[in-house]
């Protein structure tokens, strides 16, 4: 009887793991099929060339008095712009200052990897971060993962969440960075929260929970990047999808120490090393992005060839040379990288804008 069943249970397995290699085969099918779809597609209708943006839209508006514009923010929101550089947005010698004081608590403390969402899911970058709690992408990989292993392990359900972990962490985060020994200061992210809510007409703010506490998302976070760099510029986007006038994704980066261009020469023939690049790709349907998907799946790789691919299709680059307390913001959804560099640092603060027409700007991290 006992062989009996010993017999059966075997049975039910080999065919429990034939169904599941029959499923993978059948999902490897299907995606082979897809991909050779858009291959045909863009090999006979593709033209990423074509959709490069011409005019005012491919322009960098630089604003040189420190001040942010409705009419720029405007621009930049509804595409007819590709980043707004902002000059001496925050005071030169405080930024510095700042970004010196950050360099040391990187020393102390020990930085956390920026992971970047690809296509493999969060992988490492040349980019560390400081902060009382990880990028919310980071926060809901670990939720996720927590609750597989909860189902998994049958752990407690009364542990704090990643997600708990995350906005206990945003709380400590605002007012340790407000505070300087025994007085106050103005941080960054705070004059650039308020002077968008002041400068957009339907205000700006933090971004909030849809459900339960409602509790208020991370202002932004300081980033590191030392040199050597492993990548001359890794090209990405923060949100892949076609361009809409009327919503999308866009990114603040106040920097506060830049690396030394002179420094470079003698190690790097790269004459932008530290600087940002950003192209005026406009694909501004789903059909030219299904035309060109081959190509535009590059910008979720994080691997050589990809990156070489990007390079040749995009072309020429807008270059922006910021210096410390410089503001530059700029669409996630159209490619972009942080030029890499021999020798020195680069600090900078950043941040995400969420923005709707005729809504307030939803400001995250």
């Amino acid at each position: 009887m006992r062989a009996g069943r010993l017999i059966s249970s075997s049975n039910n397995a080999m065919k429990h793991i034939v169904i599941q290699q029959r499923r993978q085969f059948s999902n490897r099918t299907r995606n082979d099929a897809i991909q050779e779809l858009f291959r045909h597609l863009e090999s006979n209708y593709g033209n990423l060339s074509s959709l490069i943006d011409r005019g005012t839209a491919a322009e960098t508006i630089v604003a040189d008095d420190g001040i942010i514009h409705a009419n720029h923010l405007k621009r930049l929101f509804e595409h007819d712009a590709t980043a707004l550089h902002v000059r001496n947005f925050y005071n030169t010698e405080s930024a510095t200052q700042l970004g010196e004081e950050l360099i040391q608590e990187s020393l102390r403390k020990g930085g956390k990897n920026w992971k970047v969402s690809t296509s493999r899911g969060l992988e490492s970058s040349d980019v560390g971060t400081l902060g009382e709690h990880p990028p919310y992408n980071v926060a809901v990989a670990r939720e996720r993962q927590s609750i597989s292993s909860s189902q998994n392990d049958g752990d407690s359900k009364d542990a704090t969440t990643p997600i708990d972990e995350y906005f206990e962490g945003v709380q400590r985060e605002f007012h340790s960075r407000r505070k300087k020994g025994t007085s106050y200061r103005l941080w960054p992210l705070d004059k650039l929260r308020l002077e968008l809510d002041e400068a957009w007409q339907f205000g700006a703010g933090l971004a909030r929970e849809q459900k339960d506490q409602r509790r208020a998302f991370g202002g932004g976070l300081p980033r590191i990047m030392r040199g050597p760099t492993r990548w001359k510029g890794f090209i990405h986007v923060d949100d892949l999808g076609p361009l809409d006038s009327s919503r999308g994704l866009f990114s603040a980066n106040i920097y506060l120490t830049v690396p030394d261009a002179d420094a470079n020469k003698h190690t790097n023939t790269n004459p932008d090393a530290g600087a940002l690049y950003i192209w005026p790709l406009g694909v501004r349907s789903r059909l030219d992005w299904y035309r060109n998907a081959i190509t535009l799946s590059s910008l979720s790789a994080q691997d050589p060839e990809s990156q070489l691919i990007l390079r040749k299709a995009l072309g020429t680059p807008n270059v922006i040379h910021p210096k410390p307390g410089d503001l530059v913001l700029l669409c996630a959804q159209r490619p972009h990288c942080a030029v890499g560099f021999s020798d020195g640092v680069r600090v900078s603060l950043q941040s995400f804008l969420q923005y709707e027409s005729e809504e307030r700007l939803l400001i995250d991290c």
